[in-house]
C-alpha cells in the first residue's frame, strides 16, 4: 500500500507565485534529489474557503519504510524552510492517507 502525506497551504495571494516557486525549486526539488517519493502532485484547491489561496501538495511513498525516512528526516526541515521564508502569511495543516487499494 502507498502512503501519501498531503499539506495544505493557506497563503495570501499577494505571495503566491513567491510560494509556488519556493515549494516547485526547493521544497519538491529537495525531495526528488532524495528519492523517497513515487510521486508529488502540487495542486490548486478549487473550493474557496475564507480568502487567501488553497494549494495542496501531496507526497507519495511506495511503501511505509520511504514514508518514516520522509517523517523522521525531512518533514520538519522542509517545513520550517518555508515558515522561515513565508512567516506569519504562512497557515497550514498535513494529514496522512493510507491507499486502500
Amino acid at each position: 500500500m502507498r502512503f501519501i502525506y498531503n499539506t495544505t497551504f493557506s497563503i495570501d495571494e499577494n505571495i503566491a507565485e513567491e510560494f509556488i516557486q519556493v515549494i516547485r525549486g526547493g521544497y519538491i526539488a529537495y525531495l526528488k534529489g532524495k528519492n523517497l517519493c513515487n510521486d508529488i502532485l502540487f495542486t490548486r484547491v478549487l473550493i474557496r474557503e475564507g480568502e487567501g489561496l488553497s494549494l495542496s501538495l501531496q507526497l507519495i511513498f511506495p511503501s511505509a519504510e520511504e514514508y518514516t525516512i520522509f517523517i523522521e528526516n525531512y518533514k520538519d526541515r522542509l517545513l520550517h524552510m518555508l515558515v522561515d521564508v513565508f512567516g506569519e502569511d504562512l497557515l497550514y495543516f498535513s494529514t496522512t492517507l493510507e491507499e486502500i487499494g
